[in-house]
């Protein structure tokens, strides 16, 4: 997984000249010296960023970051999506080239960004955690789904239970009828399913009532 960090004495605009898949969106966000360009991906969320910032020598620094763990299997699946598209702005905003070196891709850890929901389930018996729920009402789609999953890598792999992505209810009607979306990451992936609460507790009971038996 090789990135470029490039020094270059010249720095282009690189709207006129690059393109995304239709897939891909790109924000840009101030740093103290320069600029990140961040990606993001309608399936895995955000990917990561190329920051282009400035030295003290007066040249430009581009570096690539793939967002998460480096321990998180999906970090791999961002980083494929992440390297080539690097790449290319790399080469708009230096169509020249430029001097430069391979490095293994660096990864940024997830920034805190405030509380999340979450439910310790328990078994009864013994008292240890048998899964862990986390309630994302801003997952609205399979991006923000990824983006709550990589957040809290860290708490459900330490924890190493059944964790499920919980979306907002859908439709109308009193919550306990209403479906939501539920996307299980540990410990291992299952696919996206739309269950309602009478369809997706028994499961969570299940394991609370299997684990000391």
């Amino acid at each position: 997984m090789p990135h470029m960090t490039t020094r270059q004495r010249r720095q282009g605009p690189p709207d006129s000249v690059f393109r995304l898949p239709p897939n891909i969106s790109v924000t840009r966000h101030p740093l103290p010296n320069g600029v990140a360009y961040v990606f993001r991906d309608l399936e895995l969320g955000e990917l990561g960023r190329l920051a282009v910032e400035g030295t003290a020598t007066g040249e430009v620094r581009m570096t690539s970051e793939v967002a998460g763990f480096p321990s998180d299997p999906m970090t791999r699946r961002r980083c494929e999506r992440l390297e080539p598209l690097c790449m290319d702005l790399m080469r708009a905003i230096n169509p020249m080239g430029g001097n430069g070196r391979s490095a293994s891709l660096p990864v940024r850890a997830p920034q805190p960004v405030g509380q999340v929901p979450c439910e310790e389930v328990r078994c009864d018996t013994c008292g240890k955690m048998v899964a862990f729920l986390v309630f994302a009402e801003e997952a609205t789609d399979d991006g923000r789904f990824e983006d709550c999953a990589r957040l809290m890598y860290a708490h459900y792999a330490k924890n190493n239970v059944p964790a499920y992505i919980i979306g907002p209810a859908l439709g109308r009607g009193p919550m306990e009828y209403r479906p939501a979306n539920i996307l299980q990451v540990w410990p291992q992936r299952g696919p996206m399913e739309c269950l309602r609460p009478d369809q997706f507790n028994p499961r969570v009971i299940e394991l609370a009532n299997q684990h000391c038996r």
